[in-house]
């Protein structure tokens, strides 16, 4: 086609867009360029007819033709010519425009801030916060750690958007999710002798027991068990953290009742051993909480998500 083969005729002004879609731009730029519409289709990886199809839109848009078709090349217009330099710094000033909200949405970050105890923060948040970061890469994330007061505090005051817990803590103002579970394990030194069988709770009497700080639900929890089994220590040994409980159980100082979550590297490196119990002491619930009466954030949808894809269940 000619620049005198076909008729033009310029749409009202009211109804030419100011934004030249990039794709004719660059299908133009490119033809202008190699002065063939193949060529042109080998660089943007597309077939001949298209490259010709997006040509044609951008001249129905501009009203004008822009290439007189030779027989073994194109060639610019007068309006193809005036055109190109232009559509050059519009390609250009969309792809800096495209990179400009590339990097305003970077900044919208999706916030998520969990709260729990020393456990949970330690042997479940960065595994599955890690995987939840894989899926989000704009997560703005942390963790709230403490008792269970102030878990509780930080989701109902907002500042954190979930928790974790497990059953033994369950306020009707929360809703809670499940997602996996864990059992307490006894554990000893490794200089401990290996007992005939299987213990029972009777068997812990006598034997100090290494513990955490009152105010957890673990230690209230284990006080709870022993009390109704009968069962009187010959001591508590108050260690606080669980590293602490861990290291004084290794140094033969008492014997701990743990999650197993806590211990599952000790016990395969041979650091402590696990005694072996007829009945645990307790199998718990582990849940993902958030505030009631509305939704999951997305965030916290798709954390439980991962926390029930991750988690790796208790043997034995």
């Amino acid at each position: 086609m000619g620049e005198h083969g076909a008729r033009f005729s310029r749409p009202p002004s009211d109804r030419v867009s100011p934004i030249y879609p990039t794709t004719q731009i660059r299908a133009f730029i490119e033809v202008a360029h190699t002065s063939s519409f193949t060529r042109a289709a080998e660089r943007m990886h597309v077939s001949q007819p298209t490259v010709s199809g997006l040509v044609a839109a951008l001249e129905r848009r501009t009203g004008a033709p822009l290439f007189v078709r030779r027989p073994r090349r194109v060639e610019l217009t007068a309006a193809g010519a005036a055109l190109l330099p232009h559509a050059e710094r519009a390609l250009a000033l969309a792809a800096e425009a495209a990179a400009a909200v590339d990097r305003a949405s970077a900044r919208r970050r999706v916030r998520l801030w969990v709260a729990a105890g020393e456990a949970l923060t330690t042997y479940v948040l960065p595994p599955a916060v890690a995987e939840l970061r894989r899926r989000l890469p704009r997560l703005d994330t942390g963790f709230v750690v403490g008792d269970e007061a102030r878990v509780l505090q930080a989701l109902r005051s907002g500042e954190a958007e979930a928790a974790l817990l497990t059953e033994r803590t369950a306020p009707a103002d929360l809703v809670r999710e499940p997602f996996g579970e864990d059992v307490w394990v006894a554990i000893a030194g490794p200089q401990e002798p290996e007992p005939d069988g299987p213990l029972e709770l009777a068997d812990l009497a006598g034997r100090v027991l290494v513990v955490r700080g009152a105010a957890t639900v673990d230690r209230r929890e284990l006080d709870r068990v022993l009390a109704e089994a009968g069962v009187r220590p010959a001591g508590r040994l108050e260690a606080h953290s669980l590293e602490a409980v861990k290291r004084c159980v290794e140094a033969g100082l008492g014997v701990g009742v743990v999650p197993l979550m806590a211990v599952r590297r000790e016990l395969a490196a041979g650091w402590i051993r696990r005694l072996p119990m007829r009945t645990p002491p307790l199998r718990f619930e582990l849940d993902l909480a958030w505030r009631a009466g509305e939704p999951a954030p997305a965030a916290v949808a798709a954390f439980l998500a991962v926390l029930r894809e991750t988690w790796s269940p208790p043997q034995g």
